[in-house]
């Protein structure tokens, strides 16, 4: 493994990120507008101790009006490991910043992986930053912003907590007993500057656009309509384009997020949408979907990038409740379901199905399924059909009808059927 090269790619990254955030304006130090930071790739700072320059990663050295000398320098130490990053790797750092005696220099560890317990605590007993970086992490708009709880829980479990249900972000970072989610609030708490909070706005649940089921309905088919749709699979390329929207179709795999597959992403400064192929096209038409809901829905005002991973595809409605991310990621799927699925197309389909099996309504409901394997196999004929016409799967295929009312299902858990058919089974 070059190690070097691994090294170096993370480096770049971080530089990169810095750079975009100062070209965009995004952080200021106290006064200091972004002209006045000078962010430096590999710089050296002389030790007396060693009579000789020691080479950081990435620094920002801070300077105020008529002053050459940075009366402020941040100075990064990137750990690209894959494995949890030990405390000795923290005290090492530590003892570089040491040996170049400088008061007003502070220290930041960026990783790519998590901390062992023993590293966050040398980290917070000798003051040093942490960041951790994820490119395909959630990054949340610092102009519009959520609350610093909700921020701080995100943050929190990118950084220490594998099995917590909140998203990776792409910028998590961790400093005085606190957890930062941009490089505005850090850096200005690193300088030892409060974060000027006159312009941002604490976004609340009620101020979160919600749509009901009826409305979604009225602006996918509104699309429809733009791409004069007729019947059978819905083309989402065409929409794409209609829509301006950059689509990458790649064939990777994709990156590991919290240990789920990776399935799509949306950068909405970009307007572009990447889709990660894993041989699931039905899939990957929702996963697109799912991410030109974003887009439609406006989630931009409050994202800066977005990332679907395998449990977004399946959040539940009760999950949105005190989770506005999880929120954003419902509403995206109803959307995805009645995009890939119109509503009279599929109305119609399904009826000419209904004849075609001779599924009737004896009194029980319009599309009625219980544990008779009749009635099981009608249903999942009929499933399979309307799958193949329109290219989505039979599982979105079955809520969406469910929603519109059109399924009575009076299926046993098969625990439950598994324990009645014992109980009638003969000794």
């Amino acid at each position: 493994m070059d190690t070097v090269r691994i090294g170096n790619e993370l480096e770049n990254a971080i530089f990169a990120y810095l750079k975009e955030q100062q070209n965009a304006g995004l952080y200021l130090i106290g006064t200091l507008p972004p002209d006045r930071c000078t962010i430096r790739r590999k710089p050296r700072y002389y030790s007396k101790e060693r009579e000789d320059d020691i080479e950081f990663d990435v620094s920002i050295e801070l300077r105020r009006e008529d002053h050459l000398e940075p009366q402020q320098i941040i100075i990064f130490e990137c750990k690209n490991y894959s494995s949890a990053i030990p405390d000795s790797e923290i005290r090492e750092f530590s003892d570089k910043l040491s040996d170049i005696g400088r008061d007003n220099t502070k220290g930041i560890i960026v990783v790519t992986s998590k901390l062992q317990s023993g590293a966050e605590k040398v980290a917070r007993s000798r003051k040093l930053g942490i960041i951790k970086y994820n490119p395909n992490g959630l990054e949340f708009l610092a102009e519009r912003r959520f609350t610093d709880d909700l921020k701080s829980k995100h943050a929190r479990a990118s950084m220490f907590n594998s099995n917590s249900r909140f998203r990776s972000l792409k910028f998590a970072a961790y400093f005085s007993g606190k957890y930062y989610d941009n490089t505005h609030q850090l850096l200005s708490v690193v300088a030892g500057e409060e974060p000027d909070k006159s312009e941002v706005q604490i976004l609340s649940k009620s101020q979160f656009p919600y749509l009901r089921a009826d409305e979604i309905e009225q602006t996918t088919s509104q699309i429809h309509t733009m791409i004069g749709y007729d019947d059978g699979p819905v083309d989402l390329i065409k929409i794409c384009e209609e829509l301006s929207i950059d689509l990458t179709i790649s064939e990777e795999s994709g990156d590991t997020v919290e240990e789920s597959e990776l399935l799509g992403r949306a950068d909405f400064a970009t307007r572009r949408i990447v889709i990660y192929a894993h041989g699931n096209r039905k899939r990957e038409r929702f996963t697109l979907a799912h991410e030109i809901g974003h887009f439609h829905l406006n989630h931009d005002q409050f994202l800066r990038s977005e990332t679907t991973i395998k449990q977004d595809l399946v959040v539940d409605e009760h999950e949105t409740k005190g989770n506005l991310i999880n929120r954003m990621e419902y509403q995206a799927n109803m959307f995805a379901s009645h995009l890939l699925l119109p509503k009279f197309s599929l109305v119609e389909k399904v009826q000419q199905l209904r004849t075609e099996l001779d599924i009737r309504d004896r009194g029980h409901g319009y599309i009625f399924v219980d544990n008779q394997p009749q009635n099981l196999s009608n249903y999942y004929l009929l499933l399979e059909a309307v799958s193949e016409h329109f290219n989505t799967s039979s599982q979105v295929i079955e809520i969406r009808l469910k929603s519109l009312g059109c399924i009575t299902d009076n299926r046993k858990q098969l625990q439950n059927f598994v324990a009645d058919f014992r109980q009638t089974w003969p000794n």
